[in-house]
């Protein structure tokens, strides 16, 4: 057995996987989360360059500090996520299918509560609004819209509805049901090249160990793709059917921010 030359501090050790999460806003307001990925890391690159005096000390200074983010994105990107990424370098067509009239969805008692989001199990292909006709409590009977619920969208641009502990709605404790229209898309076709602006956005990861510590890396500078898409097709009896797409983002410093404070913040919480 090797003879230990230190104590290994289990604190200051890191398990598990990080969450990552992209953002348009650097205050990562509606930050998206990206979904699974393998081999997730964050490499910090500097330059040192040297002042040469033919009279004083020479020294060294940091003349370029920039950061990168790679990754294997395993599962697709949904579409707010890609659009926060390559910005308007796609140009995205939704062909419309048949518009489906008077679907219902029944949400049944015990799994909904007030003032909770509740997705509709189908969404419009445009991604716009959802038209309810009526939602119907078991026990309370017609519930009345922008006063008993209210149609919402959440983070990831799904459509659902939220309802609220009113005068009507006097209990949990019953079924909803619920009846809209919507129109899913026939087929989505994406087209891409000739546009040369590259959106910036911002990128937030988030490393949880088993007992709850939470270590958050947030980029203070502006993201933009490094490497664009890349498709691979493997087998259809392969070991592993999935097909990760490396992902490579460029972090340069913000120059309008405080010196030291420009390009990642770390924040260590429990």
């Amino acid at each position: 057995m090797a003879n230990p030359q230190t104590t290994e501090t289990t604190s200051q050790v890191l398990y598990g996987a990080v969450k990552i999460e992209v953002s348009s806003a650097a205050n990562f307001a509606g930050a998206i989360d990206i979904g699974a990925v393998n081999g997730a890391k964050y490499t910090e690159e500097m330059k040192i360059s040297t002042l040469e005096s033919d009279n004083a000390v020479d020294r060294d200074i940091v003349t370029e500090q920039k950061g990168m983010i790679e990754f294997e994105q395993i599962q697709m990107l949904n579409e707010t996520a890609r659009a926060i990424m390559r910005g308007t370098l796609d140009t995205i067509t939704n062909v419309p299918g048949s518009a489906v009239t008077g679907a219902t969805q029944t949400i049944y008692s015990g799994s909904w509560g007030f003032n909770t989001f509740e997705p509709f199990d189908h969404q419009n292909g445009a991604g716009t609004i959802i038209s309810v006709t009526s939602v119907t409590g078991s026990t309370n009977g017609a519930l009345v819209a922008e006063t008993d619920y209210f149609i919402v969208k959440n983070d990831d641009g799904i459509y659902g509805i939220m309802v609220k502990d009113s005068a009507t709605v006097t209990t949990i404790a019953q079924n909803l049901a619920i009846v809209y229209d919507y129109t899913p898309n026939a087929s989505v076709i994406y087209e891409t090249g000739g546009k040369s602006a590259v959106p910036y956005f911002y990128v937030r990861m988030t490393n949880t160990d088993e007992n709850g510590k939470i270590v958050k890396w947030e980029t203070l500078g502006k993201c933009n793709l490094n490497k664009g898409d890349e498709i691979v097709f493997k087998k259809y009896n392969a070991d592993d059917p999935r097909v990760p797409v490396p992902v490579s983002i460029q972090v340069r410093q913000d120059i309008t921010l405080v010196a030291g404070k420009q390009l990642m913040r770390k924040t260590v919480v429990g």
